[in-house]
């Protein structure tokens, strides 16, 4: 039901709505609001480098223990599954090998290295090769995964143990869709699966 206005009080609601006041206040949300996106951006991009960084780093760092490993204190540990290359019923060839780079962590409470720096999965099939990382940052949490596989190539990079950039093929892809959530949740269920693994060989 419209109900009329009493008689100048629609022009007095068309001046307030329109008036310099109005004006300032909508136009100050928007660029609040747009500052808030452009530092949470920033703080994102920071992230990203950081890891970068760290992963530069590591991969220098592993690079110089497999050159020199008597000088290194960085400690390698290989799981090779089906090493003899025997032929799997309906696949052929099936060879995966799991690598665990790992170092010293805090050396008070613990005297012998045992914190994760990079795991390495090279799975060689009858029709394909798969490679695939995972990076940790000094607290064992991982911070980048890399996925090379069917001639598609995904990063993912990780924060607290989210996700907060999904790239495939060198394009940032949203982390809202289908593919990305359901890739993204496979990574999280294999890193539990890798990180117990390497927990249980320090038990040698």
């Amino acid at each position: 039901m419209h109900i009329p206005l009493p008689l100048g009080e629609g022009r007095v609601l068309d001046e307030v709505e329109n008036s310099p006041i109005m004006t300032r206040t909508f136009t100050t949300t928007i660029f609040v609001l747009l500052l808030f996106a452009a530092g949470a951006s920033a703080q994102s991009g920071r992230r990203i480098q950081a890891i970068d960084t760290l992963r530069t780093t590591i991969d220098q760092d592993i690079a110089k223990s497999e050159a020199e490993p008597e000088y290194s204190n960085i400690y390698l540990t290989e799981l090779a599954v089906n090493k003899n290359n025997g032929s799997y019923p309906a696949v052929g060839i099936y060879r995966p090998v799991v690598k665990f780079y790992y170092t010293y962590g805090d050396r008070e409470k613990e005297p012998y290295p045992n914190r994760l720096l990079k795991i390495v999965v090279a799975v060689a099939r009858s029709d394909r090769q798969e490679y695939s990382e995972f990076v940790f940052n000094e607290s064992e949490q991982m911070v980048f995964y890399l996925d090379k596989r069917d001639d598609v190539e995904r990063r993912v990079y990780f924060a607290a143990g989210r996700p907060i950039r999904f790239e495939q093929d060198g394009r940032v892809l949203s982390l809202k869709g289908r593919s990305p959530t359901a890739i993204v949740a496979a990574i999280l269920k294999d890193n539990v699966k890798f990180l117990s693994i390497f927990r249980r060989s320090l038990a040698f």
